[in-house]
């Protein structure tokens, strides 16, 4: 393993554990045993290096969002699912680190989603509504693309709005409120009964 991947896994780690704010580069190059000098000969400062570890930690959790789609005998089953893992996921993270990670999403999903192969390759809510629509779930005019941005816009404004933040609601209200809504929406009569059926027994 080379240096910047040895440096970029073992930061992953830490912003985890302790929050990215409380990391510095140098408790970072004593933890592995290099000199800072190293770390900035591979990254320009800290926010590159933070940027590179949001990155790693979204494409990791968006291989395992593309397995549960792919395992998933619908899309609403598999956005019940998704729901599941998230909450399962934010549990392993400290409360400082989740609150860190939301400054950066704007930035690394603009990176990301730049470009519609870059939709079809980092996001598995785009993979979700293609497949929904396949599956006569989703409405057969949708525009994905559209669609998709619109979903990734309303997850920045939610992680950085101060309106919103400042009303202190759960990721599961939030999702009841805002994102439900909306997805139902989308849905054709199939996609509402499957909707229903499955979200009445999450809720139970």
């Amino acid at each position: 393993m080379d240096n910047r991947e040895k440096i970029i896994l073992h930061a992953c780690e830490l912003f985890r554990s302790r929050g990215i704010r409380s990391v510095t580069m140098d408790s970072l190059a004593t933890d592995l045993s290099i000199s800072k000098r190293t770390i900035y000969e591979l990254f320009t400062d800290k926010d590159s290096l933070v940027m590179e570890c949001v990155k790693r930690i979204l494409l990791r959790d968006n291989e395992v969002l593309m397995g549960i789609l792919k395992e998933s005998e619908n899309v609403i089953e598999a956005i019940l699912k998704f729901l599941r893992h998230q909450k399962t996921l934010r549990e392993t993270y400290t409360p400082a680190f989740v609150e860190d990670f939301k400054r950066y999403l704007p930035a690394v999903h603009a990176t990301f989603y730049s470009c519609k192969e870059d939709l079809k390759k980092f996001s598995a809510s785009y993979t979700l509504l293609e497949k929904g629509r396949r599956e006569g779930v989703f409405r057969p005019g949708m525009d994905i693309e559209m669609v998709d941005h619109f979903i990734h816009e309303m997850m920045s404004v939610i992680h950085t709005s101060p309106r919103l933040l400042a009303l202190g609601a759960s990721d599961e209200a939030l999702f009841g409120n805002i994102f439900l809504p909306y997805f139902r929406g989308l849905c054709t009569p199939r996609g509402l009964e499957l909707m229903d059926h499955l979200f009445n027994e999450y809720s139970h």
